[in-house]
């Protein structure tokens, strides 16, 4: 139902309430430091975006910190390394079970950065491509492979032909693949904490002020 200012100050008659001589019209032309409904509107929306952008950047900045330490799994020496591990146990389970975790964590990061806009997110979004593009021989002679839509797939029988040496020598320091992964994947984390602290400010000062000049303009309290 479409409400008018003769019903609006028909109501607010009944209610004995002092009969309002503005139009809609003027709320929504009115501008300056009185704020218009039209520019509360405008705020509260911007407000809500921000509120999902920030969203988005903390599960990202989760997702990039999962797949650094996802990356790390293979870079570790000494005792700790997955492939000595595996030669002790005569089993390559751990190494085919981190690979798969890679990958999905991988996806997650590159899914939700490759819908984000701002332009170090495209920068990013970029060099994760560019990173399997740089690595696509060594990474598919294991059975990793990339979609056209930027995400990783895992040929698992091609990944359990693979003897140890091939494995070590593609994701082990020597080949230094998983040591980048590990680098951008902090980069990647690192800028999205940095956008989550500036919309965390920018909602702090603001949302509160959003919030209330919307209110003055709700008709239905």
């Amino acid at each position: 139902m479409r409400i008018t200012t003769q019903m609006l100050n028909e109501s607010a008659r009944k209610a004995g309430l002092p009969i309002n001589r503005s139009s809609l019209l003027d709320y929504v032309n009115r501008s300056g430091s009185d704020n218009g409904l039209l520019s509360a509107l405008k705020q509260k929306q911007s407000s809500a975006a921000d509120s999902t952008k920030k969203t988005n950047y903390e599960k990202l900045e989760k997702k990039a910190d999962q797949l650094e330490k996802k990356a790390a799994v293979f870079t570790a020496e000494g005792e700790k390394s997955i492939f000595e591990k595996a030669r002790e146990r005569g089993s390559k389970q751990d190494i085919y079970d981190s690979v798969e975790e890679l990958i999905e964590s991988y996806n997650n990061t590159f899914e939700i950065l490759d819908s984000m806009d701002g332009t170090l997110d495209t920068f990013y979004s970029k060099n994760l491509t560019g990173f399997f593009a740089d690595n696509k021989e060594a990474l598919q002679s294991i059975g990793i492979t990339m979609s056209k839509n930027g995400t990783l797939n895992l040929d698992k029988e091609k990944l359990q032909a693979a003897d140890l040496e091939t494995l070590e020598k593609v994701l082990g320091n020597a080949g230094g693949i998983m040591k980048k992964l590990s680098y951008l994947a902090g980069r990647i984390s690192d800028n999205a904490q940095t956008n989550v602290e500036s919309l965390s400010r920018q909602y702090g000062s603001n949302g509160s002020s959003y919030s209330s000049s919307f209110n003055k303009y709700d008709f239905w309290g």
